[in-house]
């Protein structure tokens, strides 16, 4: 477990605890379709809606549900997209600090078929440039989530937290050229199934290690339905997933565990209880339509 020492009294049980997120947020267009199309045809949707996504922002979203305060950082923008997402953002009560000059949030088309699995097709923050935020955006965090998507800042800002013993939670999604820099920044390393390093085709053990290497106190990777690998204090820990009964989508379920994770690691949890906890919660959002469904039921 990560000691923070912030100079600070201390909280009490249960005291709402303040997350940063920062990284992507998308306008989601979710369609449920039948399967998915073949080249050059069309298919009809069985039902559509509109949401806000990013792993950042799903996070942040999560933490704000699961009681705690979250804070985003992102590029919002102008515009009728950029006003839709602050609104829904301030619906799931996320303070929002804006790092856009311009321009508008990145669109996602998703489609999800009757088992549960997504197509996602989407720009990210291709082309984007942010601001950085002043540096009292850490007063008072007792844990930073990054995702890869906005690394010009996210590898200051990680830097920053470090140095206030903050710990830094790296969703590792995919591999991205200046990943690096943050991965060696990070405190806990949290990779997707999709990661790889580059040129290293290895085991989910071999990667793990190999993260855990890099100087963080955890390292694992999820894999949807199949057990998480972690590494803690050198050793390595296997967590079976017990699957859901029913599988609405797959949709922010990864983004759900970093979220969870986080909030846990913040109620100064052990990394592990932490890790279980927030295994088991992105397994339950699957059950529910939508990223947050399962926040609403």
């Amino acid at each position: 477990m990560i000691l923070v020492d912030k100079k600070e009294p201390p909280r009490l049980e249960g005291m709402k605890r303040k997350i940063l997120c920062c990284g992507l947020t998308t306008i989601d267009l979710i369609e449920k379709v039948d399967a998915l199309p073949a080249h050059g045809t069309k298919v009809q949707a069985d039902t559509a809606f509109i949401d806000v996504g990013g792993p950042a922002t799903n996070a942040a979203r999560t933490v704000s549900a699961l009681g705690h305060e979250a804070h985003l950082l992102s590029l919002i923008g102008v515009g009728p997209l950029a006003q839709l997402a602050r609104g829904i953002l301030a619906g799931a009560d996320v303070a929002v600090t804006d790092l856009a000059h311009s321009g508008a949030p990145a669109v996602s088309t998703i489609l999800l078929t009757p088992d549960g699995e997504r197509t996602v097709v989407s720009a990210n923050n291709a082309g984007r440039e942010a601001a950085y935020p002043d540096a009292s955006v850490l007063d008072r965090v007792d844990a930073v989530v990054v995702d890869g998507h906005l690394l010009p800042v996210q590898v200051p800002l990680a830097r920053q937290a470090r140095q206030s013993g903050i710990p830094v939670i790296l969703d590792a999604g995919s591999y991205k050229p200046g990943l690096d820099a943050l991965l060696g920044l990070s405190t806990h390393i949290i990779a997707s199934a999709d990661f790889r390093l580059p040129d290293n085709p290895a085991t989910d053990i071999e990667l793990v290690t190999e993260l855990y290497s890099m100087g963080p106190t955890l390292a694992a990777r999820s894999a949807g339905p199949k057990e998480v690998i972690a590494a803690i204090d050198g050793n390595i820990h296997t967590i079976p997933i017990t699957p859901a009964p029913r599988i609405a989508d797959t949709l922010g379920a990864g983004d759900v565990l970093h979220g969870a994770f986080a909030a846990a690691l913040a109620d100064e949890r052990s990394e592990l209880e932490a890790l279980v906890a927030a295994t088991q919660l992105a397994t339950l959002s699957t059950r529910f339509p939508g990223a947050l469904g399962w926040s609403r039921d």
